[in-house]
């Protein structure tokens, strides 16, 4: 068996506790959008509730086929889209569409440096896998930017070399074609890499490319 150079992490249920990420999600949009947009802060975390819930089906409904656009081109309407819904919903004007984005994104941008996403015990076998001569890679559906904000707030971008969204690759982390992509984009031998991922999906798809997989099952309130 060949030896393990490269892993390919992903986010999500790996790297950063979901569960621990909603909630704040919701605090601090309250404080950034009524800055922006006016409105009661209450209101704009409330209406984050349904309009992240609809964009997440909305994700997951694309993802299942080839994009008609480019993945970049995607996210960056569907999260106007996703401002909307919860002007509509707090009472407030939509603006203008260049407006609608800027703040879109600075709302994302806020939260992605201000969230507690500490877990130290994963930052340190991290750091114990780059000094140990690995690659480390981030393997991801999210949006790269995103991803980058956050792996940043963790203290951890510096270790990884490619930071994989979906629309990086413009490829959905959706089939054994996403890791396909990222193999031919890294140059990476399947053979010398394992892919770590929570879904058992994601492990499946890596096993279609040659690459070996790790799956990662956490207990309900075990900490990461």
């Amino acid at each position: 068996m060949a030896k393990i150079t490269t892993l390919f992490v992903d986010k999500g249920g790996v790297l950063i506790d979901n569960t621990r990420l909603s909630p704040q999600y919701r605090r601090l949009l309250g404080e950034f959008l009524p800055t922006e947009l006016g409105g009661d802060p209450d209101a704009w975390a409330n209406a984050n509730v349904g309009a992240a819930s609809r964009a997440f089906a909305r994700y997951q409904q694309a993802s299942m086929s080839a994009p008609t656009t480019s993945i970049r081109e995607w996210f960056n309407e569907d999260v106007r889209r996703w401002l909307y819904e919860m002007c509509d919903e707090v009472g407030r004007p939509r603006p203008p569409a260049a407006q609608a984005d800027r703040i879109a994104n600075g709302a994302h941008e806020y939260v992605r440096r201000r969230v507690d996403i500490r877990a130290p015990r994963i930052v340190e076998r991290l750091r114990h896998f780059h000094r140990q001569g690995l690659t480390l890679h981030v393997a991801s559906g999210d949006q790269h930017a995103d991803l980058v904000g956050y792996l940043d707030t963790m203290g951890t971008l510096e270790l990884f070399g490619r930071v994989y969204g979906s629309d990086l690759l413009n490829v959905w982390k959706s089939s054994p074609a996403y890791y396909r992509a990222i193999l031919a984009d890294t140059g990476t031998d399947p053979a010398v890499a394992v892919v770590i991922d929570d879904a058992e999906s994601a492990i499946a798809w890596a096993a279609e490319c040659g690459l070996r997989g790790a799956q990662v099952r956490r207990r309900a309130g075990e900490p990461f």
